[in-house]
């Protein structure tokens, strides 16, 4: 049975944005652990080919995000403006014609004053789209999922979760209590970039690059002792459960990147090892 919520009070907001154009981070953010440059694509524009489901390190890349990458039409690249703070994983994208081309599947950034780093949000697209896209091509998002809550687990926070992604997460109801199956257990001492943030910006890395090996576009995972309700920080008791949104960043303390999609005491969420890749769905939903 689903679960109840109040997704039909919610407000569908159009908000315009643009596809990012391809970006090389600046030098210091391309200096990997034994000091080698690795300026790499992955910072914007669209990665033909690079589809939920695929290893997210497998790809020669710079926090790569699968299919095209957007932005906010107004706010400047290192600020989050409407359409990252709204957007929400699940949420359809439709060109300037209105034509679907695909859906949202992840976000990338980070709230640092006067940081470069530009504030994305990931669109999984079918590669027939993708040939026809261009960057700086118009779009529109069709937001909705800010302010969707459980009536009955209020203790479980949601950031970035459309109401139809709610339906279709492996949850499931224990006592008074969610379960929802997970790909890996994620230990709080290996989340580093993300750290400090809304829970609505960006994402979280895992900077154990050998435990996110095995992690594909898509994958559920749950960071243990990581309270993410409002900002990203660690306390005991909590977990995070977020979904695998963009590849490694080879800077110390970066890494294979996680959009938190619920937050909740570990009494109130039950995470459990399972097949929990979304990849599926969002493919599905893109075509």
């Amino acid at each position: 049975m689903p679960l109840k919520t109040n997704s039909a009070d919610l407000v569908t907001a159009n908000i315009a944005g643009r596809i990012a154009p391809a970006r090389i981070h600046p030098e210091a953010m391309n200096i990997d652990p034994e000091g080698r440059a690795r300026p790499l694509p992955g910072t914007g524009g669209i990665a033909l080919g690079v589809h939920a489901g695929d290893l997210a390190a497998r790809w020669v890349g710079d926090h790569l995000m699968p299919g095209a990458s957007i932005e906010d039409a107004v706010a400047t690249p290192a600020q989050p403006g409407a359409l990252h703070l709204l957007s929400c994983i699940g949420n359809r994208v439709r060109d300037a014609a209105g034509k679907t081309i695909g859906v949202v599947a992840g976000k990338r950034g980070g709230l640092a004053p006067g940081f470069w780093a530009p504030q994305l949000v990931g669109v999984e697209v079918s590669d027939a789209i993708a040939a026809t896209l261009n960057c700086e091509d118009r779009i529109v998002v069709e937001t909705v999922g800010r302010g969707l809550k459980l009536a009955d687990h209020p203790g479980v926070i949601l950031s970035n979760v459309s109401p139809r992604l709610l339906d279709a997460l492996p949850i499931g109801e224990r006592s008074s209590a969610l379960t929802c199956e997970v790909c890996a257990f994620i230990p709080p001492e290996v989340a580093g970039a993300g750290l400090g943030q809304d829970s609505w910006v960006g994402d979280l890395e895992i900077t154990d690059h050998a435990l996110a090996a095995g992690l594909r576009f898509g994958d559920l995972v749950a960071f243990t002792d990581i309270d993410s309700a409002v900002t990203r920080y660690y306390q005991p008791g909590m977990v995070s459960i977020g979904l695998v949104s963009h590849g490694p960043g080879h800077a110390p303390g970066h890494g294979v990147g996680v959009t938190i999609l619920l937050t909740a005491r570990a009494e109130h969420l039950h995470p459990v090892i399972g097949q929990a890749g979304m990849a599926n769905v969002l493919i599905g939903w893109s075509t």
